[in-house]
């Protein structure tokens, strides 16, 4: 899959992304992935994190729930308090529905973990990033029962639904629709966001459910 273009927030400017992660590794690998299409920062504390937010002011964070120095969730809802039109999503090996609970709570657009692949995150940065939510496939959902009307969904969207539930794949959908792959997977997360569904076997139920598949 081709790389996504860097995001622009303000005329050419390219968006800010300030990582927190207290494995050097992980943090070496998301900065190095993230560098070609965003401007971005790497800390492994939550204190450096929280001064980094104050003089970085990045338009979205990335943290775990867990560092060495304290609660990713606590860290999360200061400087949500101190910044309120900055985007946060967590990025964690903890993929409980309690912790997805927790985050959604103190106030994230998105929670991704980090078994997801590459590709997968870049897609819940951009959709973050483009004033949405995300929901990692491979985190339990902190609501199941919680869906909206398929009326609420544009037709391409009934489209792309329909597909997702018989199996199709991004690549897929998209040489059946005639779009290219970056357009079926903005529209498989705005199906995701709009019915608050968290995964692909949730999609295929419900699509299943109301006769759409």
């Amino acid at each position: 899959m081709a790389s996504p273009e860097p995001i622009a927030t303000s005329g050419s400017r390219r968006a800010k992304l300030l990582f927190a992660d207290d494995h050097q590794l992980v943090l070496d690998a998301l900065l190095f992935m993230a560098s070609p299409h965003f401007e971005v920062r790497g800390v492994d504390n939550l204190k450096s994190f929280e001064n980094t937010v104050a003089g970085f002011a990045p338009d979205l964070v990335i943290l775990d729930v867990r560092m060495p120095d304290g609660d990713g969730f606590e860290a999360a809802r200061r400087v949500l308090e101190n910044h309120p039109g900055m985007k946060l999503m967590f990025l964690s090996m903890h993929t409980e529905a309690k912790f997805v609970k927790r985050a959604v709570e103190v106030g994230a657009q998105g929670y991704l973990s980090k078994r997801a692949p590459m590709d997968e995150l870049m897609l819940a940065i951009r959709t973050v990033l483009n004033g949405g939510k995300y929901i990692g496939s491979r985190v339990q959902p902190a609501e199941e029962s919680h869906v909206t009307p398929e009326g609420s969904l544009t037709e391409r969207q009934i489209e792309v639904l329909r597909l997702i539930a018989q199996g199709c794949s991004a690549k897929e959908i998209a040489s059946r629709l005639n779009i290219s792959v970056r357009t079926a997977e903005f529209h498989r997360a705005a199906i995701m966001d709009r019915l608050k569904l968290h995964s692909t076997a949730m999609m295929t139920r419900y699509a299943v459910e109301r006769g759409i598949a």
